[in-house]
């Protein structure tokens, strides 16, 4: 079975869609299915690389066809070109490359049946003109697929579009957790967005830090503007693979978000033994509260301290999340997620 995996805009995205796609398409291909990936356009990669660097970015074990509607490089986001050029060359890409089905993540106009649509996330505000959109395109698919139980609820809420849920899939082997008593005294916050409030991070950190803890915050994401601080390391657009080693060897992770749909850094981190703690905002699907993570029901900079000092003094506390998150994180195995998707896909063909 030959199956596309559609990115809406740029495959070289570092993002949670991309690792997606990424280790759904892989596990499709090592069930025996042929997996391509198609994406709007690509940026900053030499199109002749593309594909090694899609492997090696995302830990592949071998490299995937990748091709894209525009043949050269592009800038920007062009919304209404991105959504023209689906509309009249994502069809005939597709039927021309001999597509059994779509898997598309990032709703698009793409007129090519059967296709599955993956929901990942809904603005905090959508406007009236992005339900209209959103609610027509997701009607006109044979199956729509939300990545957690909390964003099912939020898709029939806001959209009236019913979903089955399947969750992210995860590839285990690419993590190396690392022993307590070796690991380094940092904090790991990934993401700069005004989203994920990491200003609430960094003054939770200045909070242990006055209390006489020795703990140091890494910012990592895309570049921004924030102040020099101490106690505090931004790294900006770092390899992927620096940024798992750096959760790995990280003594927790804080994700203090406004919004979150089903969190892919909360998973890595339960793949490296490395406690989170979350705002109330992260499903509890995902952390549950003194068993794979802290929860703190409140955006105070505050609470966040209390919550790591209470990690990070209490060996106890932190090695049951720690045992508990490799276990839970267990079920996310990419290919245990692959399969669902091949039923769901036997079901719209």
């Amino acid at each position: 079975m030959r199956v596309a995996l559609t990115r809406r805009e740029y495959i070289t995205h570092l993002d949670g869609v991309n690792r997606f796609v990424a280790f759904l398409a892989e596990g499709l291909a090592k069930l025996g299915h042929e997996p391509i990936i198609v994406s709007w356009c690509y940026r900053d990669i030499y199109r002749r690389k593309l594909e090694e660097w899609f492997k090696e970015v995302h830990g592949l074990d071998n490299p995937l066809p990748i091709t894209t509607l525009k043949s050269g490089p592009c800038r920007g986001d062009p919304w209404f070109r991105i959504a023209w050029d689906w509309w009249t060359k994502g069809s005939k890409l597709l039927r021309r490359e001999g597509i059994d089905v779509a898997i598309v993540n990032g709703i698009v106009p793409l007129r090519f049946r059967p296709k599955i649509a993956v929901n990942h996330g809904i603005t905090i505000k959508p406007n009236r003109p992005y339900l209209l959109i959103a609610r027509r395109l997701y009607r006109k698919c044979d199956k729509v697929i939300c990545v957690g139980s909390r964003l099912r609820d939020e898709v029939k809420e806001i959209l009236n579009v019913s979903c089955d849920v399947v969750p992210l899939p995860i590839k285990l082997n690419l993590y190396r957790p690392v022993e307590c008593h070796d690991r380094k005294n940092i904090i790991v916050h990934i993401g700069t967005r005004p989203v994920k409030n990491p200003h609430i991070s960094i003054e939770a950190v200045r909070i242990l830090r006055r209390r006489g803890h020795n703990f140091r915050l890494v910012i990592v994401g895309p570049s921004s503007s924030f102040p020099e601080a101490e106690g505090v390391e931004y790294r900006y657009a770092i390899p992927e693979k620096e940024k798992l080693e750096l959760i790995c060897r990280a003594k927790a992770l804080i994700l203090p978000s406004n919004y979150e749909a089903f969190p892919y850094v909360t998973l890595e981190a339960m793949a490296c033994g490395t406690p989170v703690v979350v705002s109330s905002a992260v499903p509890e699907e995902v952390v549950i509260d003194e068993f794979d993570g802290i929860r703190v029901n409140s955006f105070d900079p505050q609470d966040y301290a209390n919550a790591l000092e209470r990690l990070l003094l209490d060996e106890e506390l932190w090695l049951r999340l720690s045992r508990n998150g490799l276990e839970f994180v267990k079920q996310f195995d990419y290919i245990e997620i692959a399969k669902k998707y091949i039923n769901i896909i036997r079901e719209v063909l």
